[in-house]
């Protein structure tokens, strides 16, 4: 099933119809492998829903059913034993304008907003855009793999007015546990700072680690809004289909007076169905996609294993964050590179000042193009 060569080219797809801003030659057969969806189709379940759904003929305003919030509720206790009130969900239009729905409703101008570098690049954006400070709590790096800076957290977070988690993090593959959550909480509570959690990559787990969401952390309940979606676990991106967990009423009733205020209260009638299907019938699906994963994983592992291209098993996500630091070639001309041996990564700069030398590559690609990529990131590091 996922080793099925589907062609996007043509589709108006980002990862595949966009040209990268390189200097230099650009190959037709450029293998995209930036952008964070995947190159297989939605479960099959899924598809038939929408095909149904097509027949019928008329797509007149929709409203989300009873079905709809049963299936996220259902969702979460049946994949990861967490109990979700259906009140707390709240409809958004999407992860990254929730981001910025939160900080206009709950922080003012010139507020400092924590973020955890390397990390997400619409993060940055976001708070820019919206006239805020980003305030940058970076991230450790200790034997091979990533950790919170929880000294430098309770400092940054004495002028902050709220944090952005990304958990599982993007793109370094963390799956923060329950004790690492429960310092952030801590330093959250003690210095009054709004929680928002984007948990969009929850359902992309590797054994042994176990997902643990901010909703588990009860002790934060008061001042914390997570953000998620079935757009990357059944890879439904341009279905757009989000929403938020809120326990706390005062802050819910302000989300949904400001979504209903803007007119941004109706979902797209394929969204209401594909979520409703993926998460009440796409168990199966999502375990196999796992597995390959695993193996894709795996496979690069075993590729790079005697380069100078450092690689490491991410522990959540479909990403995989490369470290070519050893490799002798100067930051500022690794993407264009890579580019000219028919390859394009994520330039890890994107993610912050300790993204310099990384490159992010996304591995939800059927096996025969990830050999190929990789066989070009390995001629473009020996010269």
């Amino acid at each position: 099933m996922f080793d099925e060569v589907v062609e996007r080219r043509g589709t108006n797809s980002y990862k595949w119809d966009f040209k990268p801003e390189v200097e230099g030659n650009v190959p037709e057969d450029l293998i995209p492998m930036w952008v964070a969806d995947m190159d297989f189709k939605a479960p099959s379940e899924v598809l038939k829903a929408l095909e149904k759904r097509v027949k019928h003929g008329i797509f007149g305003y929709t409203f989300r059913p009873e079905e709809y919030y049963e299936a996220i509720t259902n969702w979460y206790a049946r994949r990861h034993g967490i109990n979700v009130p259906r009140s707390w969900i709240v409809y958004i239009p999407g992860v990254v304008p929730g981001i910025a729905l939160l900080l206009r409703l709950f922080t003012s101008k010139s507020d400092g907003i924590i973020i955890q570098p390397p990390v997400y690049w619409p993060f940055f954006d976001v708070i820019e855009s919206n006239s805020r400070m980003i305030v940058e709590n970076t991230l450790l790096l200790q034997d091979d793999r990533y950790i919170m800076n929880l000294e430098d957290l309770k400092e940054k977070a004495k002028g902050a007015k709220a944090i952005i988690l990304c958990n599982p993090h993007n793109p370094v593959g963390r799956v923060w546990t329950k004790d690492e959550l429960e310092d952030v909480a801590k330093i959250a509570e003690e210095n009054d700072l709004l929680v928002i959690s984007d948990e969009i990559h929850m359902d992309i787990i590797y054994k042994p680690n176990d997902f643990v969401s901010m909703v588990e952390i009860e002790r934060i309940h008061d001042r914390l809004v997570v953000l998620s979606s079935p757009n990357k676990t059944f890879n439904l991106a341009g279905i757009q289909s989000a929403f938020a967990i809120v326990p706390n009423p005062r802050i819910r009733k302000i989300i949904e007076k400001e979504v209903n205020s803007l007119h941004l209260q109706l979902s797209n009638v394929f969204s209401i169905i594909a979520t409703m299907e993926a998460y009440k019938s796409g168990d199966d699906w999502l375990n196999d996609l796992i597995e390959y994963l695993e193996g894709n994983i795996n496979f690069v592992l075993e590729r790079l294993q005697k380069t100078c291209v450092k690689a490491k098993k991410p522990e959540g996500t479909y990403l995989m964050w490369l470290d070519f630091r050893i490799c002798g070639i100067p930051f500022e001309d690794l993407p264009r590179i890579l580019v000219e041996k028919g390859v394009w990564l994520q330039d890890g700069r994107k993610f912050g000042d300790t993204g310099k030398g990384f490159m992010r590559m996304n591995i939800a690609t059927p096996r025969s193009i990830l050999k190929e990529a990789l066989s070009r990131i390995i001629r473009a590091v020996n010269g």
